[in-house]
């Protein structure tokens, strides 16, 4: 008759799986240190510590293979009084033996001697604890209960993940077949090829449906399983795609090859119906994850170069820093809505009619400057700022901002609204920068900005109004009319009119 746990409420292999948790790692400490002890001991001159030390050794191999062979019970657990009786023996004797020796060894050998018999201690304290109940195991056992809890509820519900599209590669016909009837069972759609240049073929095709996951086997001619592993792990549009090799090797060699090339798990024929699911499982959910996250880092990407120019978003990226810089010579353009602020009030009950229609206007002028190469840097109420020769060289802002002014004036005119704008544009040079530390803001300063709004508030509604400085950039490429306009904290300027055709 098998014997029972000393916990009567936990199943055999539940309580094997306490021995392990709580033996395991103090019995092979033991073993490790005395391995190390031994190869530290070999050159000591007095042959009765090298032989000591030998027996240590031996003893510790022996308690590893003794608790192994405990935990090895397939059906029926042995006496757990055979484990304390045979485990406390050796173990009496590497603690004894390794406090006798630290009082006559050389001091070299003292830090083994003192870890191996702290390793020694801590295995007696957790196998007497484990012969009865006691507080030191009482957190272990409720924990293993609520894990056989979870198994039987996770066996009576089974696995709700949604299905994915799995490519087999494999060159055995009937391992092939049968692992497509498997994971079609499971609700996967599943594409067997019969080796690893095919899977290239299919994985290289940019027509073809993606692949969620990948079933590769390891042995194959050709291309080997490790070979289109690694292939596929180097390719930056294939790694996120997860992999598991099959394989009828068990060796840790080929495990820790496929694990250290990128593969995410590894099965062992024959593959068993319920671990393959869990394994397809969880490798689905790793790349929707996975999937989720690079469409969320798209969007912040999408937003950051909607904020920033694009040489600000690549020095960010590059640096996670942006430093200020001086331009020596940028064009710089306002542009205001005339009568807004009358017609936003005669709204004033609706304001999503407001900035709906706001919204409109200012995508417009968004592609219209994009459409010249002009970069916006922001939006004021109903003023538009955007500049030329900063993010890329222009050999003349002044004729761009022009053309994109007028073009602007336009956008207006046949906008629904009827409004008209008034635009400025002046060039010289500008400091630019980040500002913020929640809500970022990339700005231009500098005289050169002050001026452009200048040009703006002294303009002409349907007029692009330009700095004398502007106007001699273009004044051989456009036809204006210079007049006298007294500019705020400036003086007196000639300031120069281009109409909009």
């Amino acid at each position: 008759m098998p014997h029972t746990a000393p916990d009567a409420d936990l199943p055999p292999h539940a309580w094997l799986a306490l021995v392990r948790q709580e033996l395991s790692g103090p019995v092979a400490a033991v073993r490790e240190t005395a391995t190390h002890l031994h190869a530290k001991a070999a050159s000591h001159r007095e042959a009765d510590i090298r032989k000591f030390v030998r027996r240590v050794l031996d003893r510790a191999s022996d308690l590893e293979r003794t608790v192994a062979h405990f935990l090895s019970a397939p059906d029926a657990m042995p006496d757990p009084r055979t484990l304390r009786h045979d485990v406390r023996g050796v173990l009496g004797f590497v603690l004894s033996t390794c406090e006798d020796l630290a009082e006559t060894a050389a001091a070299e050998l003292n830090p083994e001697l003192d870890h191996a018999a702290a390793a020694a201690r801590t295995a007696l304290t957790r196998v007497d604890a484990l012969n009865r109940q006691s507080e030191s195991t009482t957190g272990l056992v409720a924990a293993l209960k609520l894990l056989e809890a979870d198994v039987a509820r996770d066996a009576a519900n089974p696995d709700r993940t949604q299905p994915g599209r799995v490519l087999l590669v494999d060159d055995d016909e009937f391992n092939r077949d049968l692992l497509a009837k498997l994971l079609r069972a499971l609700g996967h759609t599943v594409e067997p090829v019969p080796g690893g240049v095919e899977a290239k073929a299919r994985l290289m095709d940019a027509l073809a449906a993606p692949v969620d996951v990948i079933l590769c086997d390891v042995l194959m001619p050709g291309v080997s399983g490790l070979q289109l592993l690694r292939w596929i792990k180097t390719d930056p549009a294939l790694w996120p795609i997860p992999v598991i090799m099959v394989s009828a090797l068990e060796a840790d060699e080929g495990v820790l090859a496929c694990i250290s090339s990128g593969a995410e798990d590894y099965l062992t024929r024959p593959v068993k119906s319920e671990l393959l699911r869990a394994r397809i499982a969880g490798s689905l959910e790793k790349k929707r994850l996975r999937d989720r996250e690079l469409e969320y880092q798209a969007r912040i990407d999408r937003l950051v170069s909607a904020m920033f120019p694009p040489g600000v978003v690549a020095e960010w990226k590059e640096h996670e820093a942006i430093r200020p810089r001086r331009y020596e010579k940028v064009g710089v353009l306002f542009l205001d809505v005339v009568g807004f602020t009358t017609w936003c009030e005669a709204r004033r009950d609706d304001p999503e009619a407001v900035v709906r229609t706001l919204q409109e206007l200012v995508a417009t002028f968004e592609a219209t400057a994009a459409r010249h190469g002009v970069q916006k840097i922001k939006t004021i109420g109903d003023a538009f700022m955007a500049v030329a020769g900063l993010s890329e060289a222009d050999p003349n802002p002044a004729l761009t901002l022009l053309k994109c002014g007028l073009d602007l004036i336009a956008d207006v005119r046949v906008h629904k609204a009827g409004w008209r704008v008034r635009v400025g544009v002046h060039v010289g040079p500008v400091v630019t920068g980040v500002l913020g530390q929640t809500q970022f803001s990339f700005d231009v300063w500098g005289h050169t900005v002050n001026a452009a709004a200048r040009m703006e508030s002294n303009g002409r509604p349907g007029v692009v109004t330009l700095s004398e400085d502007a106007w001699n950039d273009v004044a051989t490429m456009a036809t204006g009319t210079p007049r006298e306009a007294t500019v705020k904290g400036i003086g007196v300027l000639t300031v120069w009119d281009v109409l909009a055709g």
